[in-house]
């Protein structure tokens, strides 16, 4: 992922340096070889797939959690220093290199001896994983970075995306997915640098009928749905600073012109869901084609959409996270590992002290 040089990461002015890599790249695998050792590689992915343990990590190797590129730099140290007998794999990357994860994983596979059954459902959860984030979480922010951390038994999925300079995380663990649905509130947690006054959040609880409404919905006729466009079309506000198709998240969604792909709509017209995941996975179904639906079912069914934006604050949120127990004691997990592990004295000192420190409002 990153050689060498320094690396622009899109908006925001993001950079990686090259003597930076090289201290988090010689000091993150004695770390990773020893929490594996002592706890197991199913214990480390959910560490990354946990925002206050993931936070403590960065920590541990000198480098803020709050910051995107610190967060790119760390994943890219991790893939970068692998080590077969870990156990664990990592797939995806920056930019276009997030979209060689089904090669990716196809080939890890057959290195770790998984089933094709294994791989099928890991290159699935990538995939609903990016599009959750990127079509059914309607913040604003566009996906940049997306990685898939795996062993034989569980995966994490890290995923950066940005907004007009903004950044915003999202983490997810296979382990707190509800009975394995892609669709219900399925993230251990989303970090922001800024919250939006407009979330159109299909996975929030507040949004399960919403969800069924667009399943409803999208089994009406065409002629019906563009029926309702046109309506829509005459009675809608112009925004002189919107541009169509392009929800940022600072306009009410159902307020905000949309840009309806009708080959689209004609593909998944008239068929009948068993779930809004399965709608949601239908390729081609994008953030537009889900808020056209959504004005559908506000306009026919009266179901009022739920808007509020389920991040937190970086700044705000290590005392919400703190509250998750299990997400604490791997946390302090990772602080034994420390501990024994082979990194110099003086810095292992140094480490421990300063994440006891962070730690300790925990106890």
């Amino acid at each position: 992922m990153f050689r060498s040089g320094a690396i622009s990461l899109g908006p925001g002015s993001v950079h990686i340096n090259r003597r930076l890599y090289g201290e988090v790249s010689a000091r993150l695998p004695p770390i990773v070889d020893s929490f594996i050792g002592y706890f197991g590689s199913s214990e480390f992915i959910e560490l990354v797939g946990s925002p206050w343990p993931f936070s403590v990590l960065c920590e541990s190797v000198d480098l803020k959690s709050s910051d995107a590129g610190n967060i790119a730099l760390l994943v890219s140290a991790l893939m970068d220093g692998l080590r077969r007998e870990w156990g664990i794999f990592v797939a995806g990357g920056l930019y276009n290199k997030r979209f060689t994860v089904p090669k990716m994983v196809e080939r890890a596979a057959t290195q770790m001896g998984l089933s094709e059954a294994q791989a099928a459902w890991l290159k699935y959860s990538s995939r609903m994983a990016a599009k959750v984030d990127d079509v059914a979480v309607q913040d604003g922010y566009k996906l940049w970075l997306h990685v898939i951390v795996f062993d034989a038994e569980r995966w994490a999925v890290i995923q950066l995306a940005s907004k007009a300079g903004f950044h915003r995380l999202y983490h997810w663990h296979s382990g707190r997915l509800q009975d394995r649905r892609f669709t219900l509130e399925p993230h251990t947690g989303i970090l922001s640098e800024a919250i939006s006054p407009y979330v159109l959040d299909f996975t929030a609880r507040e949004n399960l009928d919403l969800q069924k409404g667009c399943v409803e919905v999208v089994a009406y006729p065409v002629s019906r749905l563009k029926a309702f466009k046109a309506r829509l079309m005459r009675g809608q506000t112009v925004l002189t600073d919107f541009r169509e198709g392009s929800f940022s998240g600072e306009v009410n969604p159902l307020e905000a012109p949309v840009k309806i792909s009708w080959s689209v709509i004609a593909k998944i017209s008239g068929n009948t869901y068993s779930s809004f995941e399965e709608l949601l996975a239908v390729k081609g179904v994008g953030s537009e084609t889900l808020r056209f639906l959504a004005l559908c079912s506000h306009r026919y069914l009266g179901i009022e959409p739920h808007l509020q934006d389920k991040a937190q604050l970086f700044e705000s949120a290590p005392d919400q996270l703190r509250k998750d127990r299990r997400a604490i004691q791997v946390a302090w997990d990772l602080l034994e590992a420390i501990r024994y592990s082979q990194i110099p004295v003086d810095m292992r000192r140094a480490t421990l002290s300063r994440l006891e420190a962070l730690l300790e409002p925990t106890s």
